[in-house]
């Protein structure tokens, strides 16, 4: 293996419901309302930074939340912050002011990290400067929020979607660059390298520091 990149304590992320079932972070689904199931991609991926945060540092304000229904109650408290529109919440600032605001409001003393990534190509970060971002993110111990508009075809990543990344690796030094991502409550693993070259919308990251 080149590389390998795993998010330090990414049991931190797991979650089991009422049964004893494990899940690798939380699912839209689980909100209970139809268009909060539909749009509720980008408050459930911020409440994950949450949850995370929540287990990793003791200090912090944000309780520790360890099961379904306890990630339901944030998944629904965040979205009084990240309100999803008529297209979801399709722009990275829509979430970073979103994140701010509950950040201030609940007295946690931590920052809001961004890289965006504009439709235009010619304009976009080179693809290693979104690599070193994702990574640098991971190694200080923070998950990746991962603003996806088109999917460029790339296997197990749904467009206009907001995902969660927990992992980047590379097998070889030539060889694709693929991510970790936890998706619906299951773990996906991508190509990241195909999706930055065949994605034809705008995209971005979102981590706290």
């Amino acid at each position: 293996m080149y590389r390998s990149i795993m998010l330090g304590e990414v049991e931190h992320l797991h979650l089991t419901d009422g049964e004893g079932r494990l899940y690798y972070g939380a699912d839209q689904e689980w909100f209970p309302l139809s268009w909060q199931r539909r749009a509720g991609c980008g408050p459930t991926t911020a409440s994950q930074l949450l949850l995370y945060l929540g287990r990793s540092d003791p200090g912090s304000s944000i309780k520790a939340v360890t099961d379904k229904d306890g990630m339901v109650a944030l998944m629904e408290e965040v979205w009084e912050y990240i309100t999803p529109g008529i297209m979801g919440v399709h722009l990275v600032s829509h979430f970073t002011k979103g994140l701010e605001r509950y950040l201030r409001d609940h007295a946690i003393g931590r920052t809001v990290t961004s890289l965006s990534l504009p439709k235009d190509r010619e304009r976009r970060p080179a693809f290693d400067e979104v690599v070193t971002f994702i990574t640098s993110r991971l190694e200080a111990g923070a998950p990746v929020a991962f603003l996806n508009l088109s999917s460029g075809g790339v296997e197990g990543l749904d467009s206009w979607h907001w995902v969660t990344v927990v992992g980047l690796y590379q097998e070889r030094e030539d060889g694709p660059v693929k991510l970790a991502i936890y998706d619906a409550g299951v773990q996906i693993d991508i190509d990241f390298s195909a999706w930055y070259e065949l994605t034809t919308r705008a995209a971005g990251f979102v981590s706290l520091a």
